[in-house]
């Protein structure tokens, strides 16, 4: 997964800002005008900066599955939690998207709130991808 320049400054910022809020950015959306869908327990919202390039492909939608329960992890979902999260990530892998989330401890991680993002990326391969620490270049031909 990458953000071209532009974007990863974006993130940066809106991070920055996450820091000083007195809760957490995920909890704050629920009920939100955002959520695409959800269920008893989960929610899906729009990444608010979604990645450029995931696999070697133009990333064309990036969504995120939220439990509307403050929860860090996985393993502390409820068994009705796990079941809706699996249903939800289930409908959307059907529709073309991939299932991907980052565990406990990851450095690149930037809110505690468990999230699952579904990232949807284009399906023509790049000739020739480079990636130079910064900044990413995508040749596609």
């Amino acid at each position: 997964m990458y953000h071209y320049r532009k974007t990863i400054q974006t993130y940066k910022k809106l991070n920055k800002a996450d820091v000083h809020r007195s809760v957490c950015t995920f909890c704050n959306e629920v009920g939100g005008a955002n959520i695409t869908a959800e269920n008893e327990t989960m929610f899906v919202i729009p990444n608010r900066v979604s990645y450029d390039i995931f696999e070697g492909r133009r990333v064309i939608e990036h969504l995120m599955v939220i439990p509307k329960r403050h929860v860090e992890t996985i393993v502390e979902f409820t068994d009705k939690e796990k079941i809706d999260q699996m249903t939800i990530a289930g409908e959307y892998e059907a529709n073309g998207f991939n299932i991907y989330a980052r565990g406990v401890g990851s450095v690149t991680r930037s809110v505690k709130h468990q999230h699952t993002h579904l990232i949807k990326a284009d399906n023509n391969r790049p000739k020739v991808f480079m990636y130079i620490a910064k900044p990413h270049f995508l040749i596609q031909g």
